[in-house]
């Protein structure tokens, strides 16, 4: 979808207060906008909705024309006349297939950025849309490399020939939160586990692969209870009874057992051999650090002649073996480790402008297979041209940092002495850090950092149950004992200012130590590793990204905190962060951090006055100093050891999703929202907080149920900020009692959620890159206007909750009641200009998913987990032990299951025929009218899945005898015969009679014994955009809604459905009653929506839909349709505005229970008005 420039946008149509001028409806004269004349509300509620209207029709005339609606089908025409709602066929694409098309309903339209002219800003300009820029494209001048396109058309570009391609991830590695076939990994099925490499030599005859425990029922307790709960549940119970079951299981074994003793032998057991990643050298170390202490006043002659304060309590690990031993382990064989670019053939993979298949791409015999030669100056023999199609970021070995990495370290010499098939690589390192409390209640707290190695996916690295996070070191804090030794050197406390530089310096004398001359040599010659794919390999360490909290980024950065240049990355001004969006904006940023000469001179100079002159910290002239630029008198470390390789260390700050959207810019606009309804009164509040109880749940855990008091605030993760962002459109609609200001919320709340959407996306092209820049400039106007316009309009205090917050803090020094003061929207902050760095942050560093920092987040259970297993004396020692032996239980748990799975593929005689022809069969789509095979789980192959259960039925003449008067099931027999005779004429390939099925027709369709089976869930698996597979579980009491393609012509592309009864029948496959083949033929029985207004991003309005009225003449308002048809479940969401009413349908069965949302007993026989249809 592309959103009007400028130039081409009519000023009528353009957003209020971002405009200059609005001329009139006849568009003689320009007048004065009119929101700055004197006019009645009401008048200003009839120009509002007239600019609204206008700019919709315009952005709709310009993305969407007029569709022309296709003839209808005469089979698609019911008995009485009325068109049924007929959707599209779903072709699936399991992950595991060969097509090399994306699904059509996948592509979606989003609004384009127009590129601005590379002309200097003038104050007061605005643009509507601009792009940011992005990294140039380097020209092709050395030969690249091209991979196959994989089943979705995607494909990579290598900068030089891999010596290995990792292995492509199982289709169970693709599963998301869905149970496999039988409870086995579907690759289980397919081909027998072989033994990891790095780690044949332990499982070789004269090593166990349990080793070192002494027998595998010692290993499994010990593993038992080192597990991921630390509470023993009922769970836990079943596991340890199963693991006492297992046939290798010995209870002799395990007499005497010590799990101390156990405990030692595990920590003892490493392994010298080079290929092995259980190496002694990526031991726990403590350590302690020196810090430098001024004090105003006193001079010294340099700054090494300063007192020096030591920090213990430092447990570290060497960043080098670590890495190394990363490297070593046998899931590298899955890693990137050469990055490429990757990119979409949308529709077939072009060679030459000509549409060819992947297998007649012509080879060099040379290459491995799987590659093609892309070279400007190869041989037109044996070359290509590279394939057209848009790029696509989604991993962080595929962005642009990674790759300019890569190619600096390659136009580097070689080392003396490699040989010439000695394969050059980066290892590339995400680093997070923050403090973490590990108790509820106490003052025990964790600093721990953690590396992340990028050449790993991030759908490993998002999982703690992965242990893929690396913890580098548990950091100290700043002890209490330091104003003791202050006072005794100085004999004088401590100032704030100073406690604060020695706060900064202990981060940066930290990382001093953690990149010590081993690292550095690393980093410059590179470290030969043997991997555990089994190439060796001279790795240059390289880090890419530095993931944190902002307070944490500012003492990383050795910058104040909140000063006039708030952003570690870039030197904006304070007071030009609310123009966020705008045209003078954009060239604000490209003043970046630098660490150059003038910042370090500044900081040198600083220091000198400070530990040689004695200047105070808080002098006005280091204030003069460093106050331009917002930095502090402490040196980075990153600075200290890599600036002098050409490394600005600035670049390594990314922004942060979870903490500078969902819990920065949009937990203030969220509160305030609640800070307007309770200066509007009338209950606008209770509305408020009734309507989201009211919203149903959606999917796994994307949206949870909603508290009874949401305005409460209470103590809410970033997961609940994000759900109200995605449900607050229709809670919010017609709380305002100006049309003004409903319009400018509704119009707030929706870039918002796209922000948060296209921001959030797992997987991008430059297309939704390009969309997510428009929301940013869009989201920026939207701020402003609601800052402007229905801020000022009324007068806000601060809730009762952070008025009692306050209230606590000052009542003790006070001693006066607490009342409640004014708070003023506000936001001109760090979190707020981060928003517009987001898209050059996805073309250098990944999708947001790479760099957020929910990943340490989540790492951090890990260590509160090992806390409680710990004395809590010298705990972080204790912690560092557990985390080391669950990596050492994990890499035996895998040598464990390999040897189990050669073992069973050895001594089972299974054909590779009939495993063939088993799997085939598993991954064939669900026919229409075939049962699901016998004893098969819910496979992620299959389309869908319900319950082969016979155990509720009904006979079908009895059971519509006593719902005789339900309009929703007239005529449900002739109806449902229709729709099977379709779907039988389907299946063979047969068209459907010109004047539809007769009733000749239907007597062919036959139930065995006249009866009709239900079900309670049905289950949707289906292929995710970023090529994974997940499933929706859909019930009709509570998840009822679900989504279909729409005939193609409509002007939408959905059809949306409740479905009110899963059932199947069981038919006679013949045309007599005699036929001994029986079909089971799964089938649900919906209720259809019908789209009022498709909404969009031009009219920034979620889809409004509305139930089909059962007195309808023209459609029908109740159908069946094919289980496999369905897209996947659909969060439809009440219009509350609107109300309730009768007029749809009267009481029928089709509302029992049906939405999942609590309704009045009053209102049971009513439906919402309307609907919209959550994106």
């Amino acid at each position: 979808m592309k959103a009007p420039s400028s130039a081409s946008t009519p000023a009528s149509a353009r957003k209020a207060g971002e405009t200059s001028q609005v001329f009139s409806a006849k568009g003689a004269q320009p007048k004065r906008p009119w929101w700055r004349r004197d006019v009645s509300a009401g008048d200003r509620n009839a120009l509002w909705k007239q600019l609204h209207e206008q700019r919709a029709e315009q952005i709709l005339e310009e993305v969407l024309p007029e569709p022309k609606l296709p003839e209808l089908d005469p089979a698609t025409v019911s008995r009485r006349g009325r068109v049924r709602k007929l959707p599209a066929k779903l072709v699936d694409h399991v992950p595991s297939g060969h097509n090399n098309q994306l699904p059509a309903h996948l592509r979606v339209n989003i609004p384009q950025a127009h590129p601005i002219s590379p002309r200097a800003a003038s104050e007061g300009d605005t643009v509507d849309v601009v792009v940011t820029q992005s990294r140039a494209e380097s020209p092709i001048n050395t030969p690249q490399y091209v991979s196959d396109p994989d089943d979705f058309g995607i494909y990579h570009v290598f900068p030089i020939k891999p010596k290995r391609l990792p292995d492509p991830p199982s289709l169970d590695d693709l599963c998301e939160g869905m149970p496999l076939a039988n409870g086995m990994p579907i690759t289980s099925l397919a081909a027998p586990l072989h033994a990891p490499s790095g780690l044949e030599k332990t499982t070789a005859a004269d090593r166990p692969p349990y080793a070192p425990f002494p027998n595998y029922s010692t290993f499994a307790l010990f593993q038992w209870q080192n597990n991921d709960s630390s509470s023993k549940s009922n769970a836990q119970m079943d596991d340890l009874a199963e693991l006492m079951q297992h046939p290798d299981f010995r209870s002799e074994d395990v007499a005497g057992f010590s799990a101390a003793r156990e405990s030692r032998r595990l920590d003892e057991y490493f392994k010298e051999d080079e290929s092995s990643p259980l190496s002694p050298r990526d031991g726990w170390k403590r350590g302690s650090v020196k810090i430098r202490v001024p004090k105003e006043g006193v001079s010294h002659a340099s700054e090494d002649d300063a007192p020096e304060f030591t920090v213990e309590g430092l447990y570290h690990r060497s960043l080098v073996e670590v890495i190394d031993a990363a490297y070593h382990n046998p899931s590298v064989k899955g890693w990137h480790i050469i990055p490429s670019r990757v990119f979409w053939l949308q529709d077939a993979l072009p060679i030459n402008g000509n549409t060819r298949p992947s297998s007649d791409i012509p080879r060099s015999p040379s290459l491995p297979a799987g590659f093609s030669p892309l070279s400007s100056s190869a041989s037109s023999d044996t070359s290509v041209s590279i394939p057209e199609g848009p790029r696509v970021y989604g991993e962080a070995y595929h962005a642009d940092a990674i790759l300019d990495e890569d190619a600096a370290m390659r136009a580097r010499p070689r080392e003396a002495g490699d040989p010439d098939d000695l394969e050059y690589v980066i290892a590339p390192i995400g680093l997070w850090s923050d403090s973490t409390h590990l108790t509820s209640f106490g003052s025990a707290k964790l600093w721990p950092v953690y590396a992340y190695v990028l050449s790993q996916s991030k759908y490993i690295r998002g999982k703690p149950t992965a242990f893929a996070a690396h913890h580098i070191a548990y950091m100290p804090s700043l002890p209490d004992t330091i104003q003791d030794w202050y006072i005794r050197v100085y004999g004088i406390a401590a100032t704030a200012a100073v406690l604060t530089f020695l706060k900064r310096e202990l981060m940066q004398e930290i990382w001093l130590l953690l990149m010590d001359e081993q690292f550095m040599y690393a980093y410059i010659h590179g470290l030969i590793i043997a991997c555990g794919d089994g190439v060796r390999r001279r790795m240059f360490i390289r880090f890419l990204l530095y993931a944190a909290d902002y307070p944490e980024k500012m003492l990383l950065a050795c910058l104040k905190y909140f000063a006039r240049c708030p952003c570690p990355r870039c030197r904006i001004n304070k007071d030009k962060i609310i123009e966020m969006g705008t045209t003078q904006d954009l060239y604000r940023r490209n003043w970046i951090r630098v660490d150059n000469d003038d910042v370090n001179h500044r900081i040198g100079l600083a220091r000198k006055w400070i530990f040689q002159h004695g200047m105070s910290l808080t002098s006005i002239h280091i204030s003069r100093l460093l106050d331009p630029l917002s930095i502090t008198p402490s040196r980075s470390a990153f600075s200290t050891r890599l600036r002098p390789h050409g490394f600005n260390f600035y670049s390594l700050f990314v922004p942060d999703l979870l903490h500078e959207f969902k819990l920065g810019v949009w937990k203030s606009i969220f509160t305030h929202i609640l800070r307007l309804l309770h200066a509007v009164g009338n209950d606008a509040i209770q509305e408020f907080n009734k309507r989201f109880r009211q919203i149903p749940t959606f999917g796994r855990s994307t949206i949870r149920r909603f508290s009874s008091n949401i305005s409460d605030q209470g103590k809410l993760a970033a997961r609940d900020y994000e759900a109200r962002a995605k449900c607050i459109m229709p809670a919010i609609e017609g709380l305002m009692p100006c049309t003004i200001d409903n319009d400018i919320l509704l119009d707030l709340s929706f870039d918002a959620a796209a922000w948060q959407a296209l921001g959030k996306l797992r997987e991008h092209t430059d297309h939704t890159i390009s969309g997510l820049d428009v929301f940013t400039v869009e989201f920026g106007k939207s701020v402003r206007l609601f800052s402007k316009k229905t801020c000022a309009h009324y007068v806000t205090v601060e809730l009762p909750k952070e008025a009692a917050a306050r209230g606590r803090r000052t009542a003790a020094l006070a001693g006066t009641t607490t009342v409640r003061k004014v708070k003023t929207f506000n936001l001109t902050t760090y979190k707020l200009h981060a928003m517009r760095d987001y898209p050059g942050s996805i073309r250098d560093h990944g999708s947001t998913d790479n760099n957020s920092t929910q990943v340490g987040e989540l790492e951090h259970k890990h260590a509160k987990r090992f806390y409680t297993r710990t004395n809590k004396v010298n705990f972080q020692y204790q912690i560092a032990q557990l985390a080391c032996r669950s990596e050492k239980l994990k890499m035996i748990r895998t040598r464990v299951d390999a040897a189990t799975a050669a073992r069973k593929a050895r001594t089972t005689n299974v054909s590779t025929a009939s495993t063939t022809q088993e799997t085939s069969e598993d991954e064939a789509p669900t026919s229409a009218v075939t049962p699901p095979v016998a004893g098969s789980s819910i496979s992620p192959t299959r389309r869908y899945h319900i319950a082969k259960s016979l155990r509720v039925h009904d006979e079908v003449t009895s059971w519509l005898r006593e719902q005789a008067k339900d309009p929703a099931l007239a005529d449900f027999v002739p109806n449902l015969k229709d729709h099977l005779l379709a779907r039988r004429a389907h299946q063979h390939g047969a068209c459907l009679p010109e004047a539809g099925f007769t009733r000749a027709d239907r007597a062919r369709i036959s139930f065995v014994n006249n009866k009709i089976y239900w079900h309670q869930v049905l289950r949707v698996n289906y292929t995710t955009y970023d090529q994974r597979r997940a499933q929706d579980s859909i019930n009709p009491r509570t998840r009822a809604d679900v989504m279909l393609l729409a005939p193609a012509g409509r002007a939408h592309q959905y059809m949306y459905a409740r479905i009110i009864k899963i059932f199947h029948v069981n038919l006679y496959s013949g045309d007599t009653l005699d036929s001994e083949d029986v079909q089971r033929v799964d089938v649900l029985f919906v209720r259809w929506f019908d789209v009022v207004d498709p909404g969009g991003f031009g009219k920034k309005r979620l889809p409004r839909i509305e139930f089909i009225s059962v007195g309808d003449p023209n459609t029908d308002a109740f159908g069946f349709i094919d289980p496999a048809d369905v897209i996947r479940g659909a969060h439809i969401l009440p219009s509350f505005s609107t109300g309730r009413t009768h007029s749809f349908l009267g009481p029928s069965l089709a509302r029992d229970g049906a939405g999942g949302g609590g309704v009045d007993p009053n209102e049971v026989d009513t439906d919402w008005s309307s609907y919209y249809v959550n994106l």
